[in-house]
């Protein structure tokens, strides 16, 4: 994978979570965590558009396809959200499902900075990692006090 298709993964990627964050927003009842899942659906779209910066800055026209819609996977996976969430998995189920994104994220970033990017791009793939880190663990405290997802 090129340097430039590894960026646009990444923005399919944080679309996708994006997406995910809003689906979430909508299907928990607690007032916190809505606020918590807008604040993050806000700063993935922000990482996408910084990545699409960075594609500008290699070279690339335009913003990469998939910034509005993500993948057709992204896609699948949130309709499931929503029947299971219809099904009752409840808010810390729905909190779990972010988690998993959240850990499917991270290691795309990880993918990605294995690859030898400009000093500006990995400054900027570094920061977004760490984010998304730090949302890792803002949502495993979530989870602590209410256990697992109801099933």
């Amino acid at each position: 994978m090129t340097k430039l298709e590894t960026l646009d993964n990444l923005v399919k990627v944080c679309v996708d979570s994006a997406e995910r964050y809003r689906r979430a927003a909508a299907d928990v009842g607690k007032e916190k965590l809505v606020q918590f899942f807008d604040g993050q659906q806000a700063a993935r779209r922000r990482d996408a558009d910084e990545l699409n910066l960075e594609r500008k800055r290699m070279g690339a026209e335009g913003e990469q396809s998939g910034k509005e819609s993500g993948s057709v996977a992204g896609f699948i996976d949130r309709t499931e959200m929503d029947v299971n969430v219809v099904m009752s998995m409840g808010d810390t189920g729905v909190v779990q499902w972010c988690l998993e994104d959240a850990r499917d994220v991270i290691a795309e970033y990880q993918k990605a900075l294995r690859m030898d990017f400009s000093a500006t791009t990995r400054s900027a793939l570094e920061r977004q990692l760490s984010a998304n880190q730090a949302t890792l663990a803002a949502l495993e405290k979530v989870l602590k006090p209410y256990g697992h997802p109801r099933s």
